[in-house]
């Protein structure tokens, strides 16, 4: 039987983001950082003050990863950057596809070989199958590992960090694949669920401590639970139906952040949504799966 749960949803920024985006928790600073892509902007949010802060990007910013050296990776339109929070400086590490100029770095996320992943997609109205997954190593080198994608997104790891996954938000698809964490390999792709209409597509996810998915379906306005076998377990509704990604948070890593956007929203979805594009808080029962740093 699938279950709708009916946990605690608090609102932690009201002010609508245009693409909400790559909620991150910072277990050093016990803060959570975050991006609105169009803005373009980096966010950071401290809950035991409350206080926010935020950081003008120089180009789209799909997704974030704090690294080992206190700085943080970005995956820009312009390619992969080093952010420093110190100074708010940008520097350019490497762009993996300066030849598609309709393209755009997307969901990212750092995993347990401590390289970043990222995929990109294509930003034009009509999405075609020009879009791929990058591993960008400590060192500044990039490998691509896959193709012929519409929409990269969904990065999340098992706990044992064996189990990759990853979707294709326009193909309505998330992957799973044989992780090798000593060499940050994968293993053949293989179809992990095949979204119905009625989960919503699939965007950014998080893997709990049990080993289960939890996958933004965004046009569905929830967050579906999957087991680590695929199988639909409950959902999370939410008061808004375009959620982004989650992210597990918090100092015991037990309240799941999630984004969630207003672009292409008219003014009567807007009225109908007052909490579009809101950052959202959910206390949850279990916890999360820890999100490595980036670096060796």
């Amino acid at each position: 039987m699938i279950q709708q749960f009916d946990f605690p949803v608090r609102v932690i920024r009201a002010e609508g983001a245009i693409v909400g985006e790559s909620p991150v928790w910072s277990q050093r600073e016990q803060v959570l950082y975050w991006v609105d892509i169009l803005k373009p902007a980096l966010h950071r949010f401290d809950p035991a003050s409350g206080q926010q802060r935020s950081w003008p990007a120089p180009a789209a910013i799909g997704s974030i990863s704090l690294a080992k050296n206190g700085k943080i990776v970005a995956a820009l339109r312009s390619g992969f950057h080093w952010f420093d929070p110190a100074d708010a400086s940008w520097t350019l590490i490497a762009h993996p596809e300066p030849h598609i100029s309709h393209n755009r770095l997307n969901d990212g996320k750092t995993g347990p070989d401590g390289a970043f992943w990222a995929g990109t997609m294509d930003d034009r109205a009509d999405k075609q199958a020009c879009a791929s997954l990058y591993r960008l190593a400590p060192d500044g080198s990039i490998s691509a590992h896959g193709n012929q994608l519409v929409v990269s997104n969904g990065l999340a790891w098992s706990p044992d960090g064996r189990t990759m996954y990853h979707s294709d938000s326009r193909r309505a698809v998330i992957y799973r694949y044989d992780f090798d964490v000593a060499s940050g390999t994968l293993g053949p792709r293989q179809v992990f669920v095949q979204m119905q209409p009625e989960w919503g597509r699939p965007d950014g996810g998080a893997v709990d401590a049990e080993g289960n998915y939890w996958g933004c379906g965004i046009t569905a306005g929830r967050i579906n639970k999957f087991s680590p076998q695929g199988q639909l377990l409950g959902y999370l509704p939410l008061p808004v139906s375009r959620p982004t990604m989650c992210a597990f948070g918090g100092a015991g890593l037990n309240t799941l952040y999630v984004t969630s956007l207003t672009e292409n929203m008219n003014a009567e979805e807007l009225a109908r949504e007052p909490l579009a594009g809101a950052l959202f808080a959910v206390d949850m029962p279990v916890a999360g799966t820890p999100v490595a740093e980036f670096g060796a």
